[in-house]
């Protein structure tokens, strides 16, 4: 029980770090991302995607000059497709906080994955086409007239996070059922 609490308590630190890192990385990396040295972080595609396609071909950020409202579509684009990353990270904080005091077998844990499940659900059904049709616009909003699009894209990484949403969705069942079979097993004398 002391690994698990021990192993809690760093991922609870983590996913704490986490909620507010990655909002703030967004946001400093589209206001900053003429800068060299955060140019040079975007070309690896670590955390931004340099590459966006379009249906002309592939629009790079990092080589183009972005004019302010194509950072600011850009970034809300990226934040809104990062919300459930982000709210999932904050739901994953309060559970490992949880196991960190040795409250496990809660039902406020299976609601924490409940909640998890259908964030991804929801990313899979609506924050991933939303975000890619955001980024589209952003990487040809500057171009002349006739060669800006707005794009509605659905595809695997869509039903990755529908069939995850939905997994987690059935464990989290589960796991209420068990959980109200262990409160009926201390009920009984």
């Amino acid at each position: 029980m002391k690994d698990l609490q021990k192993l809690s308590g760093r991922l609870k630190s983590i996913f704490h770090f986490l909620t507010y890192a990655i909002p703030l990385f967004i946001v400093f990396a589209w206001l900053f991302i003429e800068w060299p040295p955060i140019n040079k972080i975007v070309r690896t595609g670590l955390f931004l995607r340099p590459e966006i396609s379009t249906p002309e071909g592939l629009v790079d950020f990092s080589t183009r000059e972005l004019p302010l409202l194509c950072k600011f579509i850009g970034c809300f684009g990226m934040l809104l497709g990062s919300l459930p990353t982000i709210l999932g990270c904050a739901l994953l904080k309060k559970l490992f906080e949880n196991y960190q005091t040795r409250k496990i077998f809660l039902s406020s844990n299976t609601q924490i994955y409940k909640k998890i499940g259908w964030l991804a659900f929801i990313k899979g059904i609506f924050t991933i086409p939303v975000s890619q049709t955001l980024m589209v616009l952003a990487a040809t909003i500057s171009n002349p007239p006739g060669h800006r699009y707005i794009t509605l894209g659905f595809g695997t990484p869509n039903f990755e996070a529908i069939l995850c949403g939905l997994i987690i969705v059935v464990i989290s069942l589960v796991m209420q059922e068990a959980q109200k079979l262990q409160e009926e097993n201390q009920l009984t004398v």
